[in-house]
């Protein structure tokens, strides 16, 4: 193992180029400029071919000519040499994957660009995140469940007989792309296994010899056909998450689910006596390792690497999955003090005991690395939203928590963040420099004087916060509807079901499901300043509408009083009836806005309460709130309540969310916890769990940390160098962070 990390950590600091971005000297610089040059020439000689023809072509021309890494102490073949470290595949790094939407971005901006000079002004004051990609090409997952069932042969096969069946050149045109795609990636696998034979002449040591015998004899084998030991199963998941990334320009998130996948390969090994526990607790330990050598967890202040393992839940019949495999990734993962892959643990009323009591401990010991998925809210959200039951047992997280389910969809589920305060503050306090995005809305009624109860008020902020969010998905489906021109993918759209039955890439709305993601941000924030304004300006009287508009425009300078009053004022949180139903009633009203609104793939609009940072960084340039924030101050996060009014107890903060229906919410909503070290057993958090699950709530991330060591690591870091967080939907090493986020974390809400 020791070997093995420092042959990674010394390669991937020679691909190092800063946050997805490729340095200066990359050695596949010469292939992206070639593949870019073929490209063109292919579009000159051949105007009448697809683009997805042309992204064919792509996957031909780097499977012919790139090179092979491969680390001679790990069994397992999935680097290719073609991305800068920190990145997964996503294109904002000019690499041979990213080439054809790289040279054809620019046909996003012809279709629209009134649409996206509106966006450039909603992101520059940040009522949305700033994102540029009018499309997700991040947070996917793989259908890993699909290729270790019948191989990318069988996939071939499939492609082969749908050919007879499409109605036209266009159908056709898809069709032979994905066929042309699955060749080259078999293509691929077969020079994997050419350079291990290579480098097995010229091995030091036995190990490193196991290993690249191991991926001389596999490679030409696996994904073309099934897997057939658990060796190769894992194997087949690195492969092609890796080598799907690297060709498609596109972010594969989801590592897959092996103890569900998987399982059976493992018992079958045990069973004809092929492999010992002990030898696969080294190949899982192994498996997992690249991750955090990648990103440089010791130094990265902000180590995003979207990528997650799922682990626990239920199986396609819906039966619970908690087994040795299970453990042994919880175990060595721990053992290692691993950062990455993030630790997506589902679970439900079925999980049993001993399952969440491992976590528990592993959380309780500051191995700060889950996110516990609800299964019994987070099944029913999605066959809600008209999916099949299914399909939706096998869900996962792309990315952070943000759900996708496995091989029938990319849900886009973490691009299009909506900040909720601002369209609070254009209402009740817009800055001047703010006209641009009160232009957005012509229509507007902001004479607050006219306004005589609390409903109508509250009507008025629905309607505006209404017609903010449905316009910027409208402008995100209009600016994104030539997907399709700029970048397909054939083969992620070959394993996606429906796009071959249906002749259609995924990027066309060819996918079983094309659901899009709205993230709502500042769900607390938004309910605490409702509630101030009730209680200041119509139980109390003690302002009008239009005065209180006067005092938040001074960001509550000279009003200190006042601004003490609005914080004492009823909060999101703290355990009142009478707030719980006003919190359920507002989720409801938000859930029903995006209602009608098509997406560019010709979907529909699912809605989450996944913030990921933005609480913090959207918050930044948002004007003070009635609540008693002020100017820039953070939101709440997610759906845990805010830190004006603090709330100890663990139990009411679980408990306030019990009236949300979060069935409207598939995307997700997390709820966020800080935990004080030492201070619970395992069995104790894992009730907690068991009751937040039973509350509904869809996910809990725990942050469990000694607020003196926090402050000790900032002033002696090179001593605290192990010592791990929880931020938001990642996990980092507390020394590397930035100081205004260990401050951030340091300050956050304790709960005891």
């Amino acid at each position: 193992m020791n070997k093995l990390f420092e042959e990674m950590k010394r390669y991937y600091a020679k691909m190092e180029g800063g946050p997805g971005f490729a340095p200066l000297d990359a050695p596949y610089q010469e292939l992206t400029a070639e593949v870019t040059a073929m490209i063109i020439q292919e579009e000159q000689e051949h105007p009448e071919w697809s683009a997805v023809m042309l992204k064919a072509r792509q996957h031909e021309m780097i499977a012919e000519r790139f090179e092979p890494v491969i680390f001679p102490h790990s069994p397992f073949y999935f680097e290719m040499g073609i991305t800068p470290a920190r990145n997964w595949g996503t294109p904002n790094a000019k690499t041979p994957g990213s080439s054809l939407h790289q040279h054809r971005f620019h046909l996003f901006w012809d279709g629209h660009p009134e649409a996206w000079a509106e966006h450039d002004t909603r992101s520059k004051f940040k009522l949305e995140n700033i994102n540029p990609c009018p499309i997700d090409p991040d947070h996917h997952c793989f259908n890993y469940t699909r290729v270790l069932e019948v191989g990318l042969q069988g996939l071939m096969e499939e492609a082969e007989s749908e050919m007879t069946r499409c109605n036209n050149d266009e159908e056709k045109s898809f069709i032979h792309a994905a066929m042309m795609s699955l060749n080259a990636v078999r293509n691929i696998a077969m020079k994997f296994a050419d350079k291990a034979q290579q480098m097995l002449d010229e091995a030091e040591d036995d190990d490193a010899k196991k290993c690249l015998k191991m991926i001389a004899v596999t490679a030409p084998e696996v994904p073309w056909r099934p897997p057939r030991t658990f060796y190769e199963g894992l194997a087949c998941l690195w492969f092609l998450r890796e080598v799907c990334g690297s060709l498609e320009g596109l972010g594969v998130s989801v590592l897959g689910h092996p103890d569900r996948q998987l399982i059976k390969l493992y018992r079958d090994d045990l069973a004809a006596d092929r492999i010992t526990a002990s030898e696969a607790e080294d190949l899982i330990s192994r498996w997992m390792l690249p991750t955090d050598c990648r990103f440089d967890l010791d130094n990265n202040p902000w180590p995003e690497t979207s990528a997650t393992l799922i682990l626990g839940g239920c199986d396609r019949d819906g039966k619970p999955v908690f087994n040795e495999l299970t453990t042994m990734f919880i175990e060595q993962h721990h053992r290692l003090n691993l950062v990455n892959p993030k630790l997506n643990c589902r679970y439900g009323s079925y999980s049993p005991p001993e399952y969440l009591n491992l976590i528990s401990e592993k959380v309780l010991s500051g191995h700060n690395v889950f996110a516990l998925l609800n299964d019994d809210i987070l099944i029913p959200a999605n066959v809600k939203s008209g999916k099949r039951v299914e399909d939706c047992r096998c869900y996962g997280a792309g990315g952070c928590q943000e759900t996708v389910v496995e091989g029938v969809e990319h849900s886009a589920g973490a691009y299009y963040y909506f900040n909720m305060p601002w369209v609070f503050a254009l209402l009740m306090n817009p800055p001047t420099e703010s006209k641009p995005l009160l232009d957005i809305y012509p229509e507007r009624n902001n004479n607050l004087e006219n306004i005589s109860d609390f409903e109508s008020f509250y009507s008025r902020v629905k309607t505006w916060i209404s017609y903010y969010l449905r316009r910027g998905a409208e402008n995100r489906a209009r600016r994104g509807e030539n997907w399709s021109r700029v970048n397909p993918a054939p083969f992620f759209s070959a394993a996606l079901y429906d796009c071959l039955t249906n002749h259609r890439d995924y990027t066309a709305g060819g996918g079983r499901y094309n659901v899009g993601g709205i993230t709502l941000c500042g769900f607390g924030t938004l309910i605490d300043a409702l509630l101030a304004v009730k209680k200041l300006c119509f139980d109390d009287k003690e302002l009008t509408l239009t005065e209180l508009s006067d005092v938040l425009k001074s960001d509550w300078q000279g009003f200190e009083e006042l601004r003490a009053r609005a914080i004492a004022a009823p909060k999101f949180g703290h355990g009142s009836t009478e707030v719980e139903h006003f919190v359920a009633r507002v989720a409801a009203d938000l859930a029903q806005m995006p209602k009608g609104l098509v997406n560019e793939r010709g979907g529909h609009f699912q809605m989450s309460f996944f913030v990921y940072y933005e609480y913090v960084w959207m918050a930044a340039q948002t004007p003070a709130t009635p609540d008693g924030r002020h100017d820039g101050e953070l939101f709440t996060q997610g759906v845990s309540p805010g830190r004006l009014q603090p709330v100890d107890e663990l139990t009411t903060a679980v408990n306030s969310l019990r009236e949300i229906d979060f069935s409207n919410y598939p995307g997700n909503a997390v709820l966020d916890l800080q935990l004080p070290m030492g201070k619970m057993s395992a069995e104790h958090l894992s009730s907690v769990i068991y009751s937040a699950g039973k509350a509904g709530i869809p996910t809990l991330q725990f942050n469990c940390v000694d607020i003196e060591t926090l402050k000790k690591a900032q002033l002696e870091p090179e001593n605290y160098k192990d010592l791990t967080v929880r931020i938001s939907g990642l996990s980092a090493r507390f020394v590397a962070l930035m100081p205004e986020v260990q401050d951030e974390i340091i300050h956050r809400n304790m709960f005891g």
